[in-house]
């Protein structure tokens, strides 16, 4: 069970019905219905709007029981992660984008919390396509009791390395509020994909034409980028992921 666990995704049907759900929600009709209710001049904020949507989704529909929600900070910026005790899993949500951007920022003052949790959380996951990176050569990017400090700050104690907790990361695309693809990854510490699971079959048809409403959003992957200072991941990990996606 050990090894399957760093080798392959516990499918939770379910729990990916919701966390699609939410996701789909946050992008699409939950803008929509912002733009209504608010006739503004401009539209800036609205990226933000759809992260806070996904997270408010979340608490909504996917907090209960067993799974609840992990309450984190990067200065001002709230982020959320979704906790499965059951399973021993955790699930992060993260476009393509910015996903993309994170493994090959060196200039970096402190680590991305996905680096951090992936660090501890997933570093016995071995990818069988992976490049040499500064670890192989003994020039780790962050000290390891560096990247153990942060991710004890962001697990706040709810569970340790010793617990086995898998992290599993939610990616997905998003073009005018419509999801063009959404997987779960299981990824190594050097971002390297393990194993994928698309969950594209649980995409509901948006008869809402979002059409009928044209704005253009400022991303939240570009807000992102300003406060982790992202670049771009390394070649091969992740094929389609889109180097110029549209905003979303």
């Amino acid at each position: 069970m050990h090894n399957e666990r760093n080798k392959r995704i516990i499918r939770d049907e379910v729990l990916f019905r919701r966390l699609v759900y939410c996701i789909e929600k946050g992008t699409g009709p939950d803008q929509r219905r912002y733009l209504q209710e608010n006739n503004l001049e401009t539209n800036n904020a609205i990226g933000f709007r759809r992260i806070d949507n996904i997270n408010t989704n979340l608490k909504d529909f996917v907090s209960t029981g067993e799974i609840g929600l992990i309450k984190f900070k990067r200065g001002s910026w709230q982020a959320r992660a979704v906790i499965d005790h059951a399973k021993r899993t955790v699930y992060m949500i993260a476009t393509e984008r910015t996903l993309a951007a994170i493994p090959k920022n060196k200039n970096r003052k402190s680590p991305h919390y996905l680096q951090s949790m992936l660090y501890v959380m997933n570093g016995d996951c071995i990818a069988k396509e992976r490049q040499m990176t500064l670890d192989d050569f003994g020039i780790p990017i962050f000290d390891s009791n560096v990247l153990e400090h942060d991710f004890h700050d962001i697990s706040q104690g709810q569970f340790s390395r010793e617990d086995d907790y898998k992290l599993y990361v939610i990616s997905y695309h998003a073009e005018r509020g419509e999801i063009k693809s959404i997987s779960a990854l299981l990824l190594s510490k050097e971002f390297y994909v393990v194993d994928e699971v698309s969950l594209m079959k649980y995409i509901k048809p948006d008869f809402a034409k979002l059409s009928e409403i044209d704005f253009t959003e400022v991303s939240s992957d570009d807000v992102e980028e300003n406060r982790e200072h992202l670049v771009t991941i390394r070649n091969g990990v992740k094929p389609r992921l889109r180097e110029n996606e549209k905003k979303a």
